[in-house]
């Protein structure tokens, strides 16, 4: 008998206006020492019958409150038991209007994302100068 190992599939979206990244300050109760990381991309788990675009989509509406345009495939990456997908849209006009998980967000210019860098963590950091 095998056993088939199935991963969490995660998609997380860099969203990207006038060359500046959207990076949401994750709440308190939200960061553990699984993801020790205090910023964050929107994004989370894909939903049963979902493509990983869908849930990018959902994800960022549900964080953000931002509709979002076409999807660029960045990268993927896997690391601690889950699989994640990259990608990067540009946002419709609107106000940001965070969910509970987050409690700030930043617009920041690819000069200032080094001072991000420890709180986001290696492999965003890299995705996000992958998507620029």
């Amino acid at each position: 008998m095998m056993l088939r190992v199935v991963k969490e599939m995660v998609s997380k979206v860099i969203v990207i206006n006038r060359n500046r990244i959207l990076l949401l300050k994750r709440a308190e109760k939200y960061i553990t020492g699984k993801a020790p990381w205090t910023w964050d991309l929107p994004g989370g788990h894909r939903e049963a019958g979902e493509s990983m675009r869908e849930t990018g989509r959902r994800e960022v509406l549900e964080e953000t409150g931002l509709e979002v345009g076409d999807f660029s495939f960045v990268g993927k990456e896997s690391n601690k038991g889950k699989l994640t997908y990259f990608y990067k849209v540009k946002p419709s006009d609107g106000r940001i209007k965070l969910s509970s998980e987050h409690v700030e967000y930043r617009w920041v210019d690819k000069g200032e994302l080094t001072s991000y860098r420890e709180g986001l963590g290696e492999m965003y950091y890299r995705m996000i100068l992958r998507a620029l």
